[in-house]
């Protein structure tokens, strides 16, 4: 992640940004080399002027993506505090979310305000947070004379800026950006649209943002956080209030963004639903009522694994596609889900069932194996991981056939009944671990 530039309010006078301006930037991340997925991904940031206070000034923005990944609703907006004092990335500024082949990468954008500690001119040069700054010329973008800044570090060109002269506005953007094993990209943004905003259009759309923050700082999401899916409490809240911030959001630049998040939270309702019918037709009933005679579980070595051995203790499967790529969340879980399996040895044992498809087919089996075990070395797991091409968490039932998502934690007795179901993933303090499941596992215990 690049560190964002200095920003001194001072130079931003009211009357060549005031308050209620509207920005509109459109850019595309492409790709320098074809690695098997389409090549680039396009995105719109809209982003409204807020008023100034103290050193800071408010930015409201939202982003719209469109191929190689996206946020969820909850991450595509916020109120960025822009302050000259700060230095670094901030979780409020706007970023991409780039879905590679091996996993995902956060993006974050350049600042779309930008002036230097004295009035730029050609040749100027200074340096700032590792970073040698350069005036290199004059250029015209979006129909306004501006500075070119060539921005390098200690191994070469990092990105060029096209500053309007007259506001400090940047006005488009051009950045070398590596994501993953060092994938490079090419990053390009340019201003599309810079109109006023009336006062009440201002107004209306700055409480607009006000109420959506408000839901947002209510679901207590980690910022920039990957997971799409919210969880109950958060889907029920997200759902009392969606409609009044929908029609709060109409006639502003939240509006279309509005429109998908409510489709969002009312196709996740509808999940939500699925989910709970397959977890009602599980929990409480035994193996032979859910037509499994016996639990067979097979290892990666290809040896069953010895059930006698769980006789009185509880029984946890943690349904995942264990593999080392791509490796993104919740690949992170499993180490709390080990330390739990430790915790709780005495009483419970917990075994991981890689649900793969490619099981299925001798062709392909050894490679889901041999993927399987990269990421139980990487990770130093404890507990053994059993083999499933798909039937046996069919038989418990698929949470993606609800339109869910693995993992699927099961909770089985002693006694040999499902105590617990649990599809997708727990939230996670990393002082608490996997709480949820603790508690279940001692609620099956007694």
């Amino acid at each position: 992640m690049h560190a964002f530039l200095l920003l001194t309010l001072a130079a931003l006078a009211p009357a060549q940004l005031p308050d209620g301006t509207l920005l509109r930037y459109e850019g595309k991340m492409v790709a320098t080399r074809d690695d098997g997925n389409p090549q680039h991904k396009e995105f719109t940031l809209t982003a409204v002027m807020g008023p100034t206070t103290g050193t800071a000034r408010e930015v409201d923005w939202v982003i719209t993506e469109l191929g190689r990944g996206s946020w969820s609703w909850t991450e595509r907006f916020n109120r960025w505090s822009v302050d000259s004092t700060q230095r670094g990335d901030q979780p409020t500024a706007p970023a991409l979310l780039f879905e590679r082949n091996d996993g995902k990468s956060v993006v974050p954008l350049s600042p779309i305000l930008f002036t230097a500690e004295s009035p730029l001119a050609k040749g100027q040069k200074w340096s700032a947070d590792r970073l040698d700054y350069e005036v290199t010329g004059e250029s015209t973008k979006a129909n306004q004379s501006c500075w070119t800044v060539d921005v390098r570090t200690a191994y070469g060109p990092k990105r060029t800026l096209h500053v309007a002269k007259d506001s400090g506005l940047v006005v488009a953007v051009r950045e070398t950006v590596f994501v993953g094993q060092g994938q490079q990209h090419e990053l390009r943004y340019e201003l599309k649209e810079q109109k006023q905003l009336t006062a009440s259009e201002a107004s209306k759309t700055a409480q607009a943002f006000t109420s959506w923050l408000e839901l947002q700082a209510a679901l207590q999401r980690q910022p920039r956080q990957e997971r799409a899916e919210l969880n109950d409490e958060q889907l029920a809240l997200a759902r009392k209030q969606i409609a009044g911030l929908q029609k709060a959001a109409e006639g502003t630049p939240l509006a279309e963004f509005a429109s998908a998040a409510a489709a969002d939270v009312q196709n996740q309702k509808g999940r939500a639903g699925a989910l709970l019918a397959l977890k009602t037709a599980a929990v409480g009933k035994s193996l032979a009522e859910l037509k499994m005679p016996e639990l067979k579980l097979t290892d990666l070595n290809s040896k069953e694994l010895n059930t006698a051995d769980w006789k009185d203790k509880v029984v946890v499967l943690h349904f995942w596609e264990y593999r080392d790529a791509p490796l993104e969340e919740p690949y992170g879980q499993v180490g709390y889900l080990d330390f739990a399996s430790r915790k709780h040895a005495d009483t419970a044992v917990i075994i991981g069932v890689n649900v793969d498809d490619r099981l299925a087919s001798a062709d392909t089996r050894r490679a889901a194996i041999s993927s399987a075990r990269k990421l139980k070395s990487f990770m130093n797991l404890s507990y053994p991981i059993a083999l499933d091409d798909g039937a046996l968490v069919k038989q418990f039932g698929d949470p993606r056939t609800a339109g869910g998502k693995l993992p699927l934690f099961v909770v089985i007795d002693a006694a040999g009944k499902i105590s617990a179901y649990h599809a997708g993933l727990y939230d996670i303090r990393p002082e608490q671990g996997l709480k949820e499941l603790e508690a279940a596992i001692t609620a099956a215990v007694k």
